[in-house]
C-alpha cells in the first residue's frame, strides 16, 4: 500500500510528470514534423502535375481553336474528326485541370493546418520547459528552506546544551514513585497516496490509443511483420517481447522502474523519465515502425487507460 507523500516528494514527483509530459509532447512534434514534411513534399509535385497540366490545356485550347477555324472554312470529314478530336482532349485537360487544382487546394489546406499545429506544439513544448524551469526552481527553494530550518534547529540545541554546561549542579529532588500512566498507542492511520493523472497525460493517450485505433480498424491492411522478433531491452533490466499488431506496430506491457530509464529496442534507444511514484507499475509500450529511418516509442502507465471510459 502507497505511503502518504512528503511535500518535496510530491514536488518531485510533479517534476517527474512534467519531464514525462516534455518527451511524450516531443514525440508528437517529430509526427507532426515528418508529416509536414511528406505534406511539403505532396505539394511540390502537385503544384508541377499542375504546371504541366496548364501546359496541356493550353495546347488544346489552341488546337480546338485550330481545329474550329479549319472545319468552318473547309468543312469535310476529316476536319470533322480532327474537330472532333480536339473537342475531345480539351474536355479532358479542362477536367484535368479542375481537378488537380482541387487537389493542390485540399493539399494546402492540410499543409496550412500541419502548419499551425506544428507552431501549437512547439509553443506547448515552450510551456512544458518553463514549467519545468519554475518546478526545479520551486524544489531548490524547499531544499534550501530544510536546510535553513536544520540548520537554525542544530544552532538552537548547541546553544542549550552550552548553556546547561553553565549551570550549577542542583540537589537531586525525591520524588515519589508514581507508576507513569499508560501511553495509549496511537491509532495507526494508513494513508493511501492518491496517484495523479494530470491531463497532458490524460490526453496524450487518449490521443495515441485513438490513433492506434483508427490505424488498425483498416480491414485490408498490412498484416506483414518487418521484424520477426522484437524485444524491448531496458538498461540492466530483462528482456520483453513485443506482439505484433498489424499495420507494423508492435505492443507489450510491463513494469517500469522510476527515474531516467534508457530502453533498447534493436539498434534504437529511447530515454524516458518514470516518476518515483510509478516505481514499480505497469506501462504499455506502442512501438511504431512504419517509418523505419525516425520510429517511435509510445509508453504511458496502463491504470490511466481506466481514465478514458
Amino acid at each position: 500500500m502507497a505511503q502518504a507523500q512528503t511535500p518535496l516528494t510530491a514536488e518531485k514527483n510533479r517534476l517527474a510528470r512534467l519531464e514525462q509530459s516534455l518527451e511524450n509532447r516531443s514525440v508528437g512534434l517529430e509526427d507532426v514534423e515528418n508529416e509536414l514534411l511528406s505534406y511539403e513534399y505532396k505539394l511540390e509535385q502537385a503544384q508541377k502535375s499542375l504546371d504541366d497540366l496548364r501546359l496541356e490545356y493550353e495546347a488544346s485550347r489552341q488546337e480546338l481553336n485550330q481545329a474550329t477555324r479549319a472545319h468552318e472554312s473547309t468543312p469535310n470529314s476529316d476536319t470533322e474528326r480532327r474537330l472532333k478530336k480536339a473537342k475531345h482532349a480539351f474536355a479532358m485537360a479542362e477536367r484535368g485541370v479542375d481537378s488537380r487544382s482541387r487537389r493542390l487546394e485540399f493539399i494546402k489546406e492540410n499543409h496550412q493546418q500541419l502548419q499551425q499545429k506544428l507552431a501549437e506544439e512547439k509553443q506547448a513544448i515552450a510551456d512544458a520547459k518553463a514549467k519545468i524551469s519554475a518546478q526545479q526552481d520551486k524544489i531548490s527553494k524547499m531544499v534550501e528552506d530544510m536546510l535553513a530550518k536544520a540548520e537554525a534547529s542544530e544552532r538552537r540545541a548547541a546553544m542549550a546544551r552550552a548553556a546547561a554546561t553553565n549551570e550549577k549542579p542542583k540537589p537531586p529532588q525525591i520524588k515519589a514513585q508514581v507508576e507513569p500512566p499508560k501511553r495509549e498507542e496511537p491509532a495507526k492511520v494508513e494513508a493511501v497516496a492518491k496517484r495523479e493523472i494530470d491531463a497532458d497525460l490524460l490526453d496524450y493517450v487518449r490521443r495515441e490509443t485513438a490513433r492506434l485505433s483508427d490505424l488498425l480498424a483498416d480491414e485490408e491492411g498490412n498484416d506483414r511483420k518487418t521484424f520477426r522478433d522484437l524485444e524491448l531491452r531496458p538498461i540492466g533490466g530483462e528482456r520483453v517481447p513485443f506482439e505484433f499488431l498489424g499495420e507494423n506496430q508492435y505492443r507489450l506491457v510491463t513494469t517500469v522502474e522510476s527515474g531516467r530509464q534508457t530502453y533498447k529496442i534493436n539498434t534504437w534507444k529511447f530515454r524516458r523519465t518514470i516518476p518515483a511514484e510509478d516505481d514499480g507499475a505497469r506501462y504499455v509500450f506502442i512501438f511504431d515502425a512504419r517509418r523505419l529511418s525516425r520510429p517511435r516509442l509510445v509508453m504511458y502507465p496502463e491504470y490511466v487507460l481506466s481514465e478514458l471510459n
